[in-house]
């Protein structure tokens, strides 16, 4: 595996979201107590359109950066650590219901959290090691 499969990955996640909220988001959004309205529906709408822009970002910046992308995968260390931090502050304040669902999610983004670092360090040091040879 390598830095640019993360991204693959990473973005391949998100697409999953975008297709459990397109074909049943009722499914997608009761794990997280919340019942589906008319403005429930809208807030919806705008959550899988930014999740869609974020998707189509992550699957293009390994073609953007090429040897770069390791500067972008540091900063996604951050950007994965955020939903974790997050789900586990609003499980805890009772926001939002604790389950084995939230546990998992949070630990699948501390796994890209962990991926990103470790990958954009093996990068960064193949490209200071090629740096070094020439």
């Amino acid at each position: 595996m390598n830095l640019k499969i993360v991204f693959r990955i990473y973005a391949g996640f998100g697409a999953i979201f975008i297709l459990l909220g397109i074909l049943s988001p009722e499914g997608l959004m009761e794990p997280y107590g919340f019942t589906m309205n008319e403005s429930m529906i809208t807030m919806l709408n705008f959550m899988l359109g930014m999740q869609l822009i974020i998707v189509l970002i992550t699957w293009q910046l390994p073609d953007w950066l090429g040897a770069n992308l390791s500067k972008a995968g540091r900063a996604f260390i951050f950007i994965s650590l955020i939903p974790a931090i997050q789900g586990l502050y609003l499980m805890f304040t009772g926001s939002l219901p604790v389950s084995t669902g939230g546990y998992i999610e949070t630990i699948i983004w501390f796994v890209f959290a962990g991926l990103f670092y470790f990958y954009s360090q093996q990068e960064l040091k193949t490209i200071i090691t090629s740096d070094a040879e020439e």
